[in-house]
């Protein structure tokens, strides 16, 4: 018996005694569940002084190791290294939108990690500011034809937004310069992220969010259907929807300066 057939069925038999099992058997039955993210999308995942950081981050840590007594291990890549790993199986789960395309080799829990609106980011000076404000859906948007930044590896983006001219960058960094540098109309991206980035980018005092809703972002944790932990998903969601509910999961977004 190879050594993930056995990690499985150790696995699964811990998550089968349920709460029978204490927080520290369970530490010692199962191996480590492995989170790869995306490096580069602050405040909800990033890497600092060669750790991997943000929101994203700290939350599933609470839940998965304090909460449900997993050991744990949390690795930044280029989010299409990162996408890919989880899907030959390399590692346990990653945390985004769940699109068509990412599960087919992954499940999805139920209850969302963080929560946020996806909008329109454009300069403030762009003359047709107004025209875009006006936009009620991405429908509306895409008669008025803006050329629209995005980046690779964003799956929400390959799967919405057909039809619209999109530009894109090598990663979410690369497309925000773009943005600044009047290289493209406009960007459709999360509010929490966008707010967070413009914030502490050279020029970004010059774009704006329009107050028009295109979508609303729910960043999931995305277990592989190889990983031997997928039966932990229901007890991820129970565990997640009480941490939610105090005051503790508001305080992990103010650590990083924005609203939950």
């Amino acid at each position: 018996m190879n050594g993930q057939r056995r990690d499985a069925i150790k696995t699964a038999a811990a998550w089968a005694l349920g709460a029978a099992l204490t927080l520290e058997a369970r530490a010692e039955t199962a191996p480590p569940f492995r989170i790869a993210y995306f490096e580069t999308y602050s405040p909800l995942s990033f890497t600092e002084a060669g750790a991997i950081k943000g929101i994203l981050v700290d939350v599933l840590d609470e839940v998965i190791h304090r909460r449900l007594g997993l050991p744990r291990s949390h690795e930044g890549f280029p989010w299409p290294r990162a996408q890919a790993l989880v899907q030959r199986g390399e590692r346990d789960a990653i945390c985004t939108i769940a699109t068509p395309a990412r599960l087919a080799y992954a499940q999805a829990a139920e209850e969302p990690v963080v929560t946020a609106p996806t909008t329109v980011f454009v300069r403030a000076d762009h003359p047709r500011l107004a025209a875009f404000s006006a936009a009620r859906d991405l429908a509306e948007l895409r008669e008025l034809q803006p050329s629209v930044l995005s980046y690779a590896a964003n799956g929400w983006a390959r799967e919405r937004l057909g039809g619209f001219n999109v530009l894109w960058g090598n990663d979410f960094q690369s497309s925000l310069k773009m943005l600044v540098a009047r290289r493209g109309d406009l960007m459709i991206e999360n509010a929490l992220t966008m707010q967070y980035s413009l914030r502490r980018l050279t020029g970004g005092d010059e774009i704006r969010m329009l107050p028009n809703r295109m979508d609303q972002a729910h960043f999931q944790l995305l277990v592989s259907r190889a990983s031997a932990h997928l039966p932990m998903l229901p007890d991820f969601s129970r565990a997640l929807r009480r941490f939610k509910q105090g005051p503790e999961y508001g305080e992990v977004f103010r650590r990083y300066g924005v609203q939950a």
